[in-house]
């Protein structure tokens, strides 16, 4: 295997360190914290002397550039966001008597960046204590995922089945969780000893806890159909559960079981929900039954072998390989990972959407696969709406898979996880079986950009684009060829309507908080083609381009080339209406800059409340505009 080009994963809290710093230094640069101009930006051999003894190793580098205002660093130029920190380089701040002093964190290079461009109103805001909590507890949760005993563990897991070929695929995402984000990591509620117990990337069985519901509180995604989330469990499994309800005289027609993450059992059912327990309405059982594994979600967790489960009311019906998403109401990136019943009725709509999609293209038959997520339960009582926080926190949905993807001669990889190089390594070699050359990388990463931008720009076409950031959208490997793609979440597939009415697709019907903005309605192409932008190329495919980079000694700007031409193919041949084909066009090849997705700012400006992920929008380097910077 080639070594790494940049920079290499160290062990532990040194290694989480330069990653968190990394991420840190990049979303500050293109959201635009430092003022790059003539009084603090230039070539290494211009700056002050001071400035020059500080980075006295560097100076034989042309291509590399100084920023010194209130902080001192390198940076080169960047495919991707135009300019970015030179990995590994030291970062230095100005004292009160002219002198450079280290920074040596990154919460600290946090709090120096923050401090030197906040006002002080906006620096006490409580977005910006929550974010710098946030980089600190990623850097310390990171640093258990790095270390030598998980590393080398996951290194040596060596699947035998399409089956654990899945599992590893979403134990190495986990790793990364959401690329380029400084403080994704961090799952604010979990100490030390929950990251050993439920990060995927640890690979421990999580034994399932289990609580009875009373029917008339409890809304269901499917009316008809015998599955159960007993059908999750071994037969001796589900009678103890059973049992225990006829024991108890919980009969089944007027409680209904649900599995319960055991940290969201402790954390949050049994100290928040103590009216309902006391009057009978959910009954916590002895029970512990189920092992699973987390995933790369967290909230999504999969048995450790595969469990094949009816997919409907037909006894019949082909199996489908079953999975389990419960809430870990854990805070995340300022939002808690809880479970809405309004999210779940949102993903039956958003399920329909792309199904109905999917049938308007021949071509897509056989390519794109779809995770069934019909069947579900939320507690819902009477006396509470779908916006309301407190019923979000209990609930449990069914996912299955085609059956056929597990098939002995495929794998289903999340493309996240082609995102993340440990140590050098590269989960890419493990796949095909053998060292890989420059040429069979690139050949490679080609076959899944062109298949990536011709489903998604199909899919666009109709008038819809789903979730298509790596940890939702899953590659599918035939013989080891690219074979198309897995999508699954369905609650958040964005449309644009103009186009689903011409092909006979009508409004899903999604279920907006009101006076809330949302993202799933798209007035105009430009906002749609957005997430294939920032989603789909910024974030997702960006970050296997630079752990291929990295892993492989590749020039990141060639695989940048691939990515284009990719898309410019993808583009012609989708069969849009020639003047939006035109209009796409020169917004994603010849603009002079491209919408990105910001990941700091939106944390700053958070109110402390935990609910929806806050995001925004601003203006950025257009990646396929090089040679002017």
């Amino acid at each position: 295997m080639q070594p790494m080009r940049t920079w290499t994963i160290k062990s532990g809290r040194q290694a989480a360190e330069l990653w968190i710093t990394g991420d840190l230094m990049n979303a500050f640069l293109t959201e635009r914290f430092f003022r790059l101009d003539e009084g603090t930006f230039g070539t290494l051999s211009a700056a002050p002397e001071q400035i020059r003894r500080l980075y006295s190793g560097y100076g034989g580098n042309g291509a590399i550039r100084i920023f010194a205002g209130e902080i001192a660093f390198l940076v080169e130029d960047s495919p991707r966001l135009g300019v970015q920190w030179v990995q590994d380089s030291p970062i230095y701040k100005r004292a009160s008597d002219g002198s450079w002093a280290s920074i040596n964190s990154p919460a600290e290079l946090a709090i120096t960046v923050l401090r030197a461009v906040l006002p002080e109103e906006a620096y006490s805001h409580p977005g910006v204590a929550d974010f710098l909590t946030g980089v600190e507890v990623a850097a310390r949760q990171l640093a258990l995922s790095l270390s030598p005993e998980c590393a080398e563990g996951l290194l040596a897991f060596a699947p035998s089945s399409a089956y654990e070929w899945f599992i590893k695929g979403e134990r190495i995402a986990a790793l990364r969780d959401r690329p380029f984000h400084p403080s994704a990591k961090a799952k604010i509620g979990f100490t030390e000893q929950d990251c050993l117990k439920y990060s995927a990337e640890f690979g421990e069985p999580i034994r399932l806890r289990w609580v009875a519901v009373r029917a008339d509180s409890v809304v269901r995604g499917c009316s008809e159909g015998p599955l159960s989330c007993l059908d999750l469990l071994a037969a001796e499994q589900r009678a103890a559960v059973e049992d225990e309800m006829q024991r108890r005289g919980l009969r089944p027609d007027e409680y209904v079981p649900l599995p319960v993450h055991p940290w969201q059992l402790q954390q949050v059912i049994l100290p928040r929900f103590i009216r309902e327990i006391e009057e009978g309405t959910i009954v916590v059982l002895d029970a512990e039954a189920g092992e699973f594994l987390a995933t790369s979600s967290l909230r999504s967790l999969a048995p450790p072998s595969i469990v094949e489960v009816g997919s409907g009311a037909d006894v019949n019906a082909v199996a489908a390989v079953a999975m389990l998403k419960l809430p870990v109401s854990v805070l995340s990136l300022g939002a808690a990972r809880y479970l809405p019943v309004v999210k779940l009725l949102n993903g039956l709509a958003g399920e329909k959407l792309l199904r109905q999609a999917i049938a308007c293209d021949d071509t897509l038959q056989g390519r794109v696969f779809l995770c069934e997520e019909r069947h579900w339960w939320g507690y819902m009582p009477a006396s509470m709406g779908l916006f309301d926080d407190h019923p979000r926190h209990l609930a449990a949905q069914l996912r299955l898979y085609p059956p056929e993807l597990f098939e002995a001669e495929r794998k289903v990889i999340p493309m996240s996880a082609l995102g993340v190089h440990l140590g050098g390594r590269h989960i890419l070699s493990e796949i095909l079986g053998k060292e890989l050359s420059r040429e069979e990388v690139f050949s490679f990463y080609s076959d899944l950009a062109h298949l990536f931008y011709d489903v998604v720009m199909r899919l666009f076409k109709i008038g819809i684009v789903p979730e298509i950031h790596g940890q939702n959208c899953c590659l599918v490997l035939e013989r080891n060829q690219v074979k198309g793609l897995l999508l699954r979440d369905h609650d958040s597939v964005r449309l644009h309507q103009p186009y689903l009415d011409k092909h006979g697709v009508g409004d899903p019907g999604y279920r907006i908080r009101p006076g809330y903005s949302n993202s799933l309605y798209n007035e105009t192409i430009h906002k749609l083609i957005f997430y294939v932008q920032s989603l789909g190329t910024q974030i997702n495919l960006a970050s296997i381009m630079e752990a291929l980079s990295c892993a492989y000694d590749l020039p990141e700007s060639r695989l940048w080339t691939i990515t284009e031409q990719a898309w410019k193919e993808a583009l012609q041949g989708a069969g849009l209406p020639e003047s939006d084909r035109a209009e796409l066009y020169r917004a994603i090849f010849e603009s002079g800059e491209w919408p990105v997705k910001l990941v700091v700012r939106p944390l700053l400006e958070a109110d402390g409340v935990p609910g929806a992920m806050p995001s925004g929008k601003g203006t950025g380097h257009n990646p396929f505009l090089r040679g002017r910077l």
